[in-house]
């Protein structure tokens, strides 16, 4: 069996069905990626490079795995490449892929500051005949998908203001396996940054433009780390309402055996609804309104696996992919505004790009 799906991928990779991918970056989350692209049917791994070749040759194999990036480029033939670096890598990474003519899926966030994000929706713009999509893949839960098309669809009628909490369990070895997660030049923040900004980006895509923030974050836990284990937010929208965020990193005991958990309750004036996250055991409820039907965008078995394969598709078939640099750039910019607004004291405007 082992055998003919080698033949079947190789056939796969003939005829152009497959985009084919070069590992940069093999932490934890890459591996995540690894499993996924096991069962996505148009994505597979040519090759890998990392800074330690035992975790890049964990990712593509022995023959395939390099600590330096150029001899990647040099020695191997993929078309895409997944970025999986800390994030102030990200700009310079996609720039080399862009000018090696490679596709890119970047993971979140989209860098560490708004300068280096406008250099990358001008390199965006000018490879616009190249892919660049960040990995923010809550995006493809189908839950959060029925949310954020109902809510864009008036499903709730006039939208007053929505709840997010988001609950980490994180210890010492977060920053001991990943130091540079506790340097903010490396990082760019903390735990909204890194845990809370899937959330707040399901936020935007729900209730749309963001407007300002008044933001608090602090270090009660990691008291020696640069950045936050602690923050909070009161985000006003264009459409007239509020959102109100709700972070931390060290929640004791773990409210899930994921070790993470993650709630939306949005409030309108014909109902509300309640999200809850992460899958596979996310959930969404309506009161006062019916269940929202919609198609599912794309099939496929975890949420991480649909991001991949739509992902793929937009670069096979050109189909539009979710998390584009557009969505993205919003979430750092409230983001950096929230961090600003903690730093004086006062309300922020949230800048456009």
């Amino acid at each position: 069996m082992g055998n003919r799906r080698a033949k079947i991928k190789v056939n796969y990779i003939e005829n152009n069905n497959f985009v084919k991918v070069g590992v940069i970056g093999c932490g934890l989350i890459a591996n995540s990626y690894k499993l996924a692209t096991r069962v996505v049917k148009n994505t597979t791994i040519v090759a890998a490079t990392d800074l330690n070749l035992n975790r890049a040759i964990r990712i593509a194999g022995k023959k395939h795995a390099y600590t330096n990036v150029e001899d990647m480029y040099e020695n191997e033939d993929f078309n895409a490449v997944y970025i999986a670096t800390p994030p102030f890598l990200h700009k310079s990474m996609i720039k080399q892929a862009f000018e090696k003519g490679k596709h890119v899926l970047c993971e979140k966030p989209i860098t560490v500051t708004i300068e280096d994000t406008r250099e990358i929706i001008q390199l965006d713009k000018k490879f616009n005949d190249l892919k660049l999509g960040f990995n923010y893949m809550h995006r493809y839960d189908h839950k959060s998908y029925r949310l954020a098309s109902a809510l864009n669809n008036n499903h709730l009628g006039e939208t007053y203001y929505a709840n997010c909490n988001i609950f980490f369990s994180r210890d010492a070895t977060y920053f001991e396996k990943g130091p540079w997660r506790a340097e903010k030049e490396k990082a760019g923040g903390g735990t909204i940054l890194s845990h809370g900004s899937h959330f707040i980006d399901i936020l935007l895509w729900a209730l749309g433009e963001p407007l300002s923030v008044i933001g608090k974050i602090d270090k009660l836990k990691f008291k020696t780390s640069e950045v936050e284990d602690i923050g909070f937010g009161i985000i006003e929208f264009e459409n007239g309402s509020y959102g109100q965020l709700n972070n931390s990193m060290f929640v004791y005991p773990p409210m899930s055996i994921l070790k993470e958990r993650m709630e939306i309750q949005i409030f309108g004036n014909k109902g509300r609804c309640y999200y809850k996250a992460p899958w596979p055991f996310s959930s969404l409820k309506w009161k006062g309104v019916k269940k929202f039907k919609i198609k599912k965008d794309t099939k496929g078995f975890s949420h991480l696996g649909r991001s991949i394969k739509a992902f793929g598709n937009w670069i096979l078939h050109d189909k539009p992919y979710l998390n584009t640099v557009k969505q993205s750039a919003k979430i750092l910019c409230l983001i950096s505004a929230l961090y600003k607004s903690s730093e004086t004291g006062k309300k922020e405007q949230i800048e456009k790009l």
